[in-house]
């Protein structure tokens, strides 16, 4: 179930084949989890992969602010 306060996530274009979708419709990798205890966040590292012909599209760097359960 999707909330309605989900920030939309941009389209994407597959650079090879043109296929094209949002973030969901791709193959995400997750590369890297870091947590940052001096800035309280956790920064992620994703690949995001064409799902037709598995071509690499672009890596997303994302900040998840607030506070992190101990």
């Amino acid at each position: 179930m999707e909330s309605n306060n989900a920030p939309l996530k941009p389209l994407y274009t597959c650079s090879s084949c043109s296929w094209s979708g949002n973030e969901a419709s791709f193959s995400t990798k997750i590369l890297s989890i870091m947590y940052r205890p001096k800035h309280d966040n956790i920064q992620a590292f994703k690949q995001i992969k064409c799902p037709k012909c598995r071509n690499l599209v672009t890596i997303i760097f994302e900040t998840l602010d607030g506070s992190v359960a101990k």
